[in-house]
């Protein structure tokens, strides 16, 4: 019925909100005012709790692909983890800068994710941009 699906709709906003307010836990935990917490994932994000780390200073990258996590554990020092309950200060990496880019007359779906200064850093990436 509408009601049984509006309090599935509700207690799932209370679940992500509750993840949410973790990763925020986290984030004013082990930052300093000076630093930013990148949050970056495999799967999709909804816009409410993109949101809710938006206004937390958390930038939050999305689909990202499992090399290319693999490949930032690596750079970054930090520590890929698969449940909530294992996100500790300690398995946070560390980067100078991270930044998305986009340029001018690329595909306005093309941005670029620049994660620089990395501690552990192995390889570099030329991107070349033609006429």
């Amino acid at each position: 019925t509408t009601e049984q699906r509006e309090k599935l709709v509700e207690s799932e906003r209370a679940w992500l909100d509750e993840r949410c307010r973790k990763i925020v836990a986290l984030k004013r935990q082990a930052c300093t005012n000076a630093e930013t917490f990148c949050l970056i994932n495999q799967k999709g994000a909804d816009p409410l709790s993109l949101d809710m780390f938006a206004k937390e200073g958390i930038l939050c990258l999305r689909r990202a692909k499992r090399r290319n996590l693999d490949r930032l554990a690596v750079a970054t020092g930090g520590q890929i983890v698969m449940s909530l309950e294992d996100l500790v200060p300690e398995v946070l990496g560390h980067a100078g800068s991270v930044k998305v880019v986009s340029f001018d007359g690329a595909d306005e779906d093309a941005k670029y994710t620049f994660v620089e200064d990395c501690p552990n850093a192995q390889s570099c990436t030329l991107l070349l941009q033609g006429p």
